[in-house]
């Protein structure tokens, strides 16, 4: 008889387990198909009113319609991302906390941040856009095309000055290097706290070239004061019709190994499902007239990228960001 009662009581809480398990299982794909049902947190690693972040407010203003959700941006500046990397760490894993990513980000996993924080542990939602890299010249310069520069630089190895932004193995120093390397020459890296400053440093002749992006030469160019040489991409941009790629410009340098974007990823636990819904969205929200808009007055090439493709895209790009930190001495 107790050994009746026993088996008995076995078998009701072996049922209840199965059943608080099959309602929980239940409860969470629910939750994961109503996704989302509250506010959206986007948290931003640079300060308001930067490239980076004015891509995530303009994102947010036309996918809220879409998800049925206020996005809130939230700005954590500091640290090469990684004050942003501990408050996204410290949100859920639903969805609800979300950030931005640009190279900067690529670059700490590899160098400063390794050990502390690694790709394995975020989920990459969707590129966004690209800020292409072109070469800069002050437009008294001698140089009137890419062929001349290279002409130039092999006659007189390590003569010119490069002006950019970041020290040794930052973005814009990996893609002057990338095409340094390619053309065979050599340059003295001059290291900037900004694009901006390392433009007006060319403006001022402090440096014989500067390593940009266009929006930031653009008025210059357009004033006559600064010439563009070429631009590190696939294709000529609209903003820029006149201004031929490395390839055209003589350099055989691949578009594929190093790209100026931005972007948007979560925690790595977060619902396959959810990851699909948010990238669905935010591709939707970069097709309207709106947004479009904003990246043509902006002066950004279209980057849309879903989850998966974004994900290969940034297991790329920490192979070559690896690659040139050790070429460079940094790793």
């Amino acid at each position: 008889m107790k050994i009746c009662k026993r088996f008995s009581v076995l078998i009701i809480f072996t049922f209840l387990i199965i059943f608080s398990a099959a309602c929980s299982s239940t409860s969470s794909s629910q939750g994961e198909a109503d996704y989302p049902t509250k506010e959206i947190k986007l948290i931003v690693h640079t300060s308001a009113g930067g490239p980076t972040d004015t891509m995530a407010r303009k994102l947010a203003e036309q996918a809220e319609p879409i998800l049925g959700q206020k996005i809130v941006i939230e700005n954590k500046p500091g640290g090469s991302g990684a004050t942003q990397m501990a408050a996204l760490k410290a949100g859920d894993s639903d969805g609800y906390t979300l950030a931005t990513i640009t190279p900067s980000h690529v670059g700490g996993w590899n160098s400063n941040l390794k050990g502390q924080y690694s790709p394995d542990d975020f989920a990459f939602v969707s590129r966004v856009q690209l800020d292409p890299y072109i070469i800069a010249v002050n437009a008294e310069s001698e140089f009137e095309t890419l062929e001349d520069l290279v002409t130039y630089m092999k006659d007189h190895p390590g003569e010119l000055k490069v002006g950019g932004y970041g020290s040794v193995g930052s973005g814009h120093n990996i893609a002057w290097n990338i095409f340094a390397d390619a053309a065979g020459v050599d340059a003295v890296w001059t290291n900037y706290e900004s694009t901006t400053d390392a433009v007006t440093a060319l403006l001022g002749n402090h440096v014989d070239i500067a390593n940009s992006n266009p929006e930031i030469v653009k008025q210059y160019v357009d004033s006559g004061k600064l010439r563009v040489l070429g631009v590190l991409s696939d294709k000529r941009l609209e903003s820029m019709p006149d201004v031929p790629t490395y390839e055209e410009g003589g350099v055989d340098v691949s578009t594929k190994d190093w790209a100026q974007f931005r972007g948007i990823y979560t925690n790595a636990d977060v619902p396959e499902d959810v990851l699909d819904k948010l990238s669905s969205a935010f591709s939707k929200a970069m097709e309207t007239q709106e947004f479009k808009q904003y990246m043509q007055d902006a002066m950004m090439e279209p980057g849309d990228m879903d989850h998966d493709e974004f994900t290969e895209f940034i297991n790329q790009q920490m192979k070559v960001n690896d690659e040139w930190l050790t070429k460079l001495g940094i790793n």
